[in-house]
């Protein structure tokens, strides 16, 4: 597991130059809070749909309990709406406005992030809202629009980079997301394995993988 600042790290051709740099600075969190007009004596309270375990989540409950924990150090009242697996995931095509949200003002789903769609535009381009796709709090941001077509249009490997890097940036200083980490698939493996290449992500290719007697 490594901390997450977006969904795409430094180096990644999809990260772009985000200008709000995701870090924990408790400080500065709780200063933007009380200028919001929030404090000790008035939180915030946000309910948020998790599920205790399923499809590779990484100790859920524990996690989100930490979360809660440390966001009620800035002024938030962190309620867990904590139900089963495949239910919190077909509520994540239903989105917000469906009953099965139980009022939730986001959802905690692990996801893939292997291809600009899976990654970015499911989220984030307004036309993806259910029950079309995965924009599960109807994001509905014309730059986000305009960034996801431009994608989607242009041929040239380098400039489709570069306008998913721009998305993935606009994304980041909007906030559309808490990121929190990123699970990085470790494995443990006999040395008879032979021929494994850990790449980023879950999806492993294992033809060149032998084992040897």
């Amino acid at each position: 597991m490594v901390p997450a600042t977006g969904t795409f790290e430094p180096g990644h051709p999809w990260r772009g130059n985000p200008t709000f740099q995701i870090k924990y600075d408790k400080p500065a969190a709780q200063k933007l809070m009380q200028e919001a007009g929030f404090g000790p004596n008035k939180k915030l309270t946000v309910k948020i749909q998790t599920s205790a375990s399923g499809s590779g989540q990484m100790l859920p409950l524990p996690m989100n309990e930490y979360l809660q924990q440390a966001l009620a150090e800035c002024y938030f009242d962190v309620q867990l709406d904590v139900i089963e697996w495949n239910t919190l995931f077909t509520n994540w095509r239903r989105g917000a406005k469906d009953p099965s949200a139980n009022g939730s003002n986001a959802t905690n789903v692990t996801y893939a992030a292997m291809d600009p769609f899976f990654a970015l535009v499911r989220f984030l381009q307004s036309g993806m809202a259910p029950p079309v796709s995965n924009n599960w709090g109807f994001i509905n941001n014309p730059k986000f629009d305009e960034l996801v077509k431009k994608a989607r249009q242009t041929f040239e490997p380098a400039a489709r980079d570069a306008a998913l890097a721009e998305l993935h940036a606009a994304s980041v200083d909007d906030a559309a997301f808490l990121y929190v980490a990123h699970d990085v698939a470790p494995r443990a493996m006999s040395p008879k394995v032979k021929g494994f290449v850990q790449p980023k992500s879950w999806f492993v290719d294992f033809s060149p993988v032998t084992v040897v007697p």
